[in-house]
């Protein structure tokens, strides 16, 4: 009797001490405007560091008008590199690559992640691409900016450079059809509106 006592209070003593594993809470992205950023008129620019997986919009002097976190491609679908041209401005697309088949009618859904689905359609469905609001196309084949969930400091596309609601609807509002994009692997060489990555 005494000895299962003892490991009785030896496993209560243990539960009561044992650390319990530190979850590390999602940290949502941020973005910022300047107090200039409103009253900008004119040419705009793009500049997405990977390193620090931020976008700041640049007013034609360099002048820092807006940053916020981006998300770019996971491993196997890097965002490309180099200096791109804004082909097409849409409020809302939808993907043709990425996407899920919904119930004709209710959209409910079918199959979650068509572009993994095997063989024809499901019976009743109807293909329903992922929404992609305030589109800015960067590629002729898909890649482009636009709003998508995602964790701060965490790759999550195809290869689409992913922004924070609010951010992407100012960066959309401010460039036009043929403004300049720099996607490049290095810091901004302008300062940041943010503060540090906690």
């Amino acid at each position: 009797m005494l000895f299962r006592l003892t490991i009785a209070f030896t496993a209560l003593l243990t539960a009561c001490h044992t650390p319990k594993p530190v979850v590390a809470l999602a940290l949502p992205p941020r973005w910022k405007a300047s107090p200039e950023c409103a009253k900008a008129k004119g040419p705009v620019k793009v500049d997405v560091s990977l390193a620090s997986s931020t976008a700041q919009l640049l007013a034609k002097d360099g002048t820092v008008l807006a940053e916020m976190d981006v998300s770019p491609g996971v491993e196997g679908h890097p965002t490309p590199t180099g200096e791109f041209r804004v082909t097409e401005k849409l409020p809302l697309k939808r993907s043709n690559l990425y996407g899920q088949y919904v119930k004709t009618g209710t959209e409910e859904v079918v199959v979650a992640r068509a572009w993994e689905h095997e063989g024809p359609p499901p019976e009743g469905t109807a293909y329903l691409g992922i929404a992609m609001p305030w589109w800015m196309r960067l590629t002729s084949d898909g890649v482009g900016i636009h709003v998508g969930g995602f964790e701060r400091g965490k790759p999550t596309s195809h290869g689409c450079i992913r922004c924070p609601d609010e951010g992407q609807k100012v960066l959309y509002e401010k460039c036009r059809v043929g403004t300049t994009v720099r996607v490049h692997e290095e810091a901004h060489e302008a300062h940041s509106l943010l503060a540090p990555a906690e």
